[in-house]
């Protein structure tokens, strides 16, 4: 990897991401990262790359639930607030 990717990285408020992915799926309840993403006003790559990040730290789970996503037709995994 790179040394400024990982400069990157590091400098990335990722607090900040967390707190808004939690607020989204407060609102929503549960659901794919995009809509997620759309609920929390962040974009698909911010939420998708935290997802596993707030799962470590007990705050959400994979629910194993499958869904086709509207935007690319393919299945989607789907989240939700412990």
């Amino acid at each position: 990897m790179r040394k400024t990717s990982i400069i990157a990285h590091e400098l990335l408020d990722k607090t900040s991401f967390h707190s808004k992915i939690i607020i989204g799926l407060t609102k929503i309840k549960k659901g794919s990262f995009r809509e997620i993403a759309q609920a929390c006003g962040l974009r698909e790559d911010q939420v998708w790359k935290r997802l596993s990040e707030l799962e470590k730290k007990g705050l959400i789970r994979y629910t194993g639930e499958i869904k086709i996503c509207q935007v690319s037709s393919r299945p989607v995994g789907v989240w939700e607030l412990l």
